[in-house]
């Protein structure tokens, strides 16, 4: 989804880590993560996850937060809701913000499982290919796919070291006519 409103990763940084009561159980799952991301396009965001075992924050299994040039929005509990602050309250006059915290538009899709996502992912996938949708333009392609993967395994890599800056392997070069494919961004 964050490749998706914002294009392709150029670096990763991962700290993760259990609570208190993952370690007193000797559980490995490392359930409290902030990975950052920096974009290709120069926006910055950062994906907290907490599996429900913190005790404050968005809640829920993960949420992301991004800031670019053109706006700032979040992504709470995976696909829950998702708050926009509107680039229109900044006063690029004076470069300050004309109140002290802009309220967010915030659209409540009421889906609060991420599991309540696969029907309609699948559908889309269906979707496309009766409608014989070109493969590398289908919705939720192999190619993304990869690119979770390669982030994943920046993730991974960076945690191993530290929370050391990881730059993901680059995705292999894109067949047919890309100039059909158009962003979120795109008129």
């Amino acid at each position: 989804m964050m490749r998706y409103f914002c294009g392709d990763i150029i670096a990763i940084q991962a700290f993760l880590d259990k609570p208190g009561v993952r370690r007193t159980a000797e559980d490995a799952m490392l359930s409290i993560n902030s990975i950052h991301v920096k974009f290709a396009n120069g926006g910055v965001g950062y994906l907290i996850t907490q599996r429900g075992d913190a005790m404050f924050g968005y809640g829920g299994w993960w949420s992301y937060e991004h800031c670019g040039a053109k706006s700032t929005f979040a992504i709470e509990n995976c696909v829950e809701k998702l708050h926009i602050w509107d680039p229109k309250e900044f006063d690029t006059s004076r470069g300050t913000m004309n109140q002290a915290t802009p309220e967010p538009v915030t659209t409540d899709y009421g889906v609060s499982s991420f599991g309540a996502t696969f029907p309609r992912r699948i559908n889309a996938f269906l979707e496309d290919l009766t409608n014989k949708v070109p493969y590398e333009y289908i919705r939720a392609s192999g190619r993304d796919a990869l690119a979770t993967l390669e982030y994943t395994f920046a993730a991974i890599k960076s945690y191993e070291n530290g929370g050391a800056l990881v730059v993901p392997e680059m995705l292999p070069p894109m067949h047919g006519d890309i100039s059909r494919i158009k962003l979120p961004w795109d008129k």
